[in-house]
């Protein structure tokens, strides 16, 4: 890995296009994972370079989809930003892994993450970008059924308040989901099984606790009190 990223580097340096795309394309999946994520880290290094960086992240990718190992890596604002051209190219938002996961799963899931989950950055490029798979990621499931959105009701334990501009942002979201797909409301029973464990084994707030229920009555078109209820049995 050293040696090739030392190879890669000094390409980089000569700014040879034509010897980087063929050096990126003579790597395996995981080595062309690791060069785009070393891309992203020295953009954040150097902010000058940032474009440049992204731009050449899709050019290394012109030709085919992005690798999909760098789709698990892909959990917070920094890297959906940096990433967010090579996304919108080649139907990458749309990508899906060996687990049927695209980035907006990992990107909602978040873990590991201390962040809030960047919803109004996505609503934002769906309401000013030509982003035409970016609707069609919202309603892909994974090997457990679950969109993007569920995975976020289901999985994400980061204990956070939505604040109000990406609740507003996450609601918009549900609404575009809705718009292409009908709800799987047998997921409401084990969305609300995992509500109660997360609730059983972290401490969080009421305000938290308050507005999952929401997120969940208002996702799977049932009361607040259905949920509650539910959650108390």
């Amino acid at each position: 890995m050293e040696q090739a990223l030392s190879q890669f580097i000094s390409l980089l340096k000569q700014r040879d296009l034509e010897k980087l795309e063929s050096f990126f394309q003579a790597q395996a999946e995981t080595m062309q994972t690791n060069l785009l994520l070393f891309l992203a880290l020295q953009s954040r290094k150097n902010d000058d370079s940032a474009e440049y960086f992204q731009l050449l992240c899709t050019k290394l990718c012109a030709d085919n989809t992005m690798p999909s190992a760098l789709i698990s890596h892909i959990k917070n604002i920094e890297l959906i930003s940096f990433f967010t051209p090579l996304l919108q190219s080649q139907n990458n938002f749309a990508l899906q892994d060996t687990k049927e996961r695209n980035v907006l799963h990992y990107l909602f899931v978040a873990r590991g993450e201390k962040n809030c989950v960047p919803f109004n950055y996505l609503r934002s490029l769906l309401l000013f970008e030509r982003n035409l798979f970016l609707p069609k990621a919202l309603t892909q499931t994974e090997s457990n059924n679950l969109t993007p959105i569920e995975s976020y009701l289901h999985l994400n334990i980061q204990g956070i308040v939505l604040p109000d501009h990406e609740l507003t942002a996450f609601m918009a979201l549900i609404e575009i989901e809705q718009s292409q797909r009908t709800v799987n409301s047998n997921n409401l029973k084990v969305a609300v099984y995992r509500f109660k464990k997360q609730a059983a084994d972290f401490e969080l707030s009421q305000q938290y606790l308050t507005q999952k229920s929401l997120l969940l009555a208002s996702y799977y078109g049932v009361s607040i009190n259905e949920v509650n209820a539910m959650a108390s049995n």
